[in-house]
């Protein structure tokens, strides 16, 4: 009983600290735009990934193999695994690091802006302290501990963000280029990551560990081939936004766009991610509430019991990332005039908010597949989203410039539903009733439409940011309420559906009362 509590406080000191590293991580790139304008947003956003891949390692892939092997072991085998780890780990990190670091001209070429391979190389360091934070990492988990990786993470995210505001506002006011504001971003980064390896090793001094220095063959095989499909999974968003950074800029050139604003346009394209990362934050919560109790069903063989959370997980996520992202387009106008001073980019911006609902199924799927037990179908599941991603990207620029990029991000992950759905129906459970999806489809549009008329009402045609910042939260608060009415009224959430939500109990109080009454 006492090791299940243990499990549950940690598992929420996990959720509540991959939810704060995700608004954070989003919130922060309003202010940083506003600071180095859009062609500033550009430089940094077209190294970014490298962070993005690095953090992933760091946090989902090698530390998750890393603490089910230390969970099951004995002390001995644990120290074994340990060191095995680390130095399987480190020889990846080194490796990935050199390859990045003397492959940043060819990089920076191939993106077609050379000015980035100060940028490049800087941020191969970024693989240097993957080895130590991650081993440390999963040791903890594995021994029940949360509380380093939780700390560790929003110690590295909160320096970080005002490590990267303070250095770019300093190079924008002391009149440097953009590209040095840019590679003190990436500086900033590495801030956060030296402050995440600090708070680790504050934690693990205290641990005694004998020297063993032994290997061992199987468990670093493990650690590869498991860590790899777990990562990938993870860092699907982050494969997509480095597809993006060597077409989207390379393309709008080849397509005669002048380099100016091809960097300029390209970094207005890079608004759509703070609002997909905001836009996704309810699916991930839901799958990191709901992925405890399926695995628990699963280990205990409770089909019933899994398959009710399964079809839990994917009715909520379905209908938050729909309302979402149609909720997104609706204020796409005022919404983008209020966080980036101008309304450009708007309709491939709202084109690019579908992607909001097709990963947010996905994040809930492949959480539910992983609570199975079963990580190679979400890695595959990546594998060809980014695959569609990259092929898309190639025949849309050239014709349909920044709307072609944006329906190949929300078509690739159009592709990576269709397959979890296919594997979901043969493993997991059936998928949505024609009921349910055509019910809540309605309730959307219905939503999305009362909500664009009312903005086209209240805003003039003159409006400053202020006022398109009122309209667009007064239009999103609008939206949210319509929405839940609609879902409750027309009865399409059940008790169990309104449950899981924020203030859920009070929900399906009042509609119980109501039922009753009638």
């Amino acid at each position: 009983m006492e090791t299940e509590k243990s499990l549950l406080k940690g598992a929420v000191l996990l959720t509540i600290a991959a939810l704060f590293v995700k608004v954070l991580s989003a919130v922060y790139r309003v202010p940083f735009q506003n600071i180095v304008g859009d062609t500033g947003f550009y430089i940094y956003q077209q190294v970014y990934p490298f962070y993005g891949i690095a953090a992933g390692l760091a946090v989902s892939g090698f530390p998750v193999i890393l603490s089910r092997i230390v969970a099951e072991a004995d002390e001995r085998r644990s120290q074994v695994a340990v060191h095995t780890a680390f130095i399987t780990i480190g020889m990846m990190g080194f490796i990935a690091f050199l390859l990045l670091f003397f492959s940043s001209g060819w990089m920076a070429s191939s993106m077609g802006d050379e000015a980035l391979k100060p940028l490049i190389q800087c941020s191969a360091l970024f693989f240097l302290f993957v080895p130590y934070i991650a081993v440390k990492r999963g040791t903890f988990q594995g021994s029940g501990n949360m509380a380093l990786t939780a700390s560790s993470q929003m110690a590295e995210q909160s320096v970080r963000i005002v490590a990267i505001l303070l250095f770019s506002a300093y190079a924008v006011l002391s009149g440097r280029t953009l590209y040095e504001a840019g590679l003190g971003a990436v500086i900033g980064s590495l801030f956060g990551m030296a402050v995440s390896a600090f708070v680790v090793w504050q934690y693990s001094r205290k641990q005694k560990r004998s020297i063993l220095f032994l290997f061992d063959r199987r468990t670093a095989v493990e650690i590869i081939t498991r860590g790899t499909a777990v990562c990938l999974s993870a860092l699907t968003l982050v494969f997509l936004q480095l597809a993006d950074s060597f077409q989207v800029y390379s393309g709008l050139i080849d397509s005669d766009m002048a380099a100016a604003d091809a960097k300029k346009w390209k970094g207005i394209f890079d608004r759509g991610q703070p609002l997909l990362q905001l836009g996704v934050v309810a699916a991930v919560s839901i799958s990191l509430t709901i992925v405890p109790l399926i695995s628990k069903a699963w280990k205990e063989q409770n089909q019933k019991a899994e398959a009710a959370f399964s079809q839990l997980a994917l009715r909520v996520s379905f209908a938050l990332g729909l309302a979402a992202s149609a909720g997104l387009a609706a204020v796409m106008i005022p919404l983008n005039t209020m966080l980036f001073k101008t309304a450009d980019g708007s309709g491939f911006l709202a084109v690019f908010g579908l992607s909001i609902f097709f990963y947010s199924l996905m994040a809930v799927m492949n959480a539910v597949f992983q609570g199975r037990g079963n990580d190679w179908i979400p890695a595959a599941g990546t594998v060809i989203t980014v695959a569609v991603k990259w092929g898309a990207n190639a025949l849309l620029i050239p014709g349909y410039g920044l709307y072609g990029a944006a329906f190949a991000t929300a078509g690739s992950l159009l592709a990576g539903v269709c397959f979890l759905s296919v594997m979901w129906k043969r493993k997991c459970a059936p998928l949505l009733t024609h009921v349910f999806v055509f019910k809540t489809t309605a309730a959307v549009l219905l939503m999305a439409l009362v909500v664009f008329l009312f903005i086209q009402l209240i805003i003039p045609t003159d409006a400053g940011r202020i006022w398109n910042g009122a309209a667009a939260i007064s239009g999103a608060l609008l939206g949210a309420c319509l929405f839940f009415v609609f879902m409750i009224k027309w009865r399409i959430w059940n008790d169990d559906d309104l449950r899981i939500l924020p203030f859920g109990e009070k929900l399906a109080k009042r509609a119980e009362m109501r039922t009753k009454r009638k």
